[in-house]
């Protein structure tokens, strides 16, 4: 029960407090691409939280059972490996199983997300135990419907907002939007922006 209750605790911080799409903008681009196509995020965000999942738990083996990844160039070519052979490994299965094209695309893009490759170094500088890591790898994914379902509630109201001048309208106006719901996550974890 404890290590349920530890994982749900992880997840919850990493969707709220330590919300990696709004506060560092890892995986903000692709937010802001799927957020109008809910039907796509939905699977979209399980898959980020599936390979977050598996890429921590064996980064967290690897870093566990050897010393001498130290540097943050080793830890980037091991932890790319292992999310490149996840990915690989992932694909493979998922095209002997399902002839649906959209879930093949989708696939490579989740897998090489910004967000899914800074998790594992984030279970590690933090030192999380594995339960940790799951739990984090689960708010991930989290966090990104979380700011997908954001971004998309606001770029709905952008577009009906008749008060915005044309000029705004669209792209400076979505960035704007962003920004202040960034500013605000920014603001529960508790960090200095100067």
């Amino acid at each position: 029960m404890k290590a349920v209750s530890q994982l749900l605790i992880t997840a919850l911080y990493t969707v709220f407090v330590q919300n990696l799409v709004m506060t560092s903008g890892l995986g903000m681009s692709e937010a802001m691409r799927i957020s109008p196509r809910p039907n796509t995020f939905f699977k979209f965000a399980a898959m980020i939280s599936g390979f977050s999942v598996v890429t921590s738990v064996l980064c967290y083996f690897i870093s566990s059972s050897t010393s001498s990844i130290d540097s943050f160039a080793s830890k980037a070519v091991v932890y790319g490996a292992v999310l490149g052979s996840v990915y690989l490994v992932t694909a493979f299965i998922v095209n002997l199983i399902s002839k649906d094209k959209e879930i093949v695309g989708i696939l490579g893009i989740a897998a090489l997300n910004t967000l899914v490759f800074a998790v594992p170094y984030i279970n590690d500088s933090a030192a999380y135990s594995l339960t940790d890591c799951i739990g984090s790898g689960i708010g991930a994914g989290f966090a990104f419907i979380l700011a997908a379902a954001l971004i998309g509630s606001g770029a709905r109201l952008i577009e009906k907002n008749k008060y915005i001048p044309s000029v705004f309208k669209g792209t400076p106006a979505m960035f704007f939007y962003v920004a202040m719901i960034s500013l605000g996550f920014i603001g529960f974890t508790g960090s200095q922006l100067f």
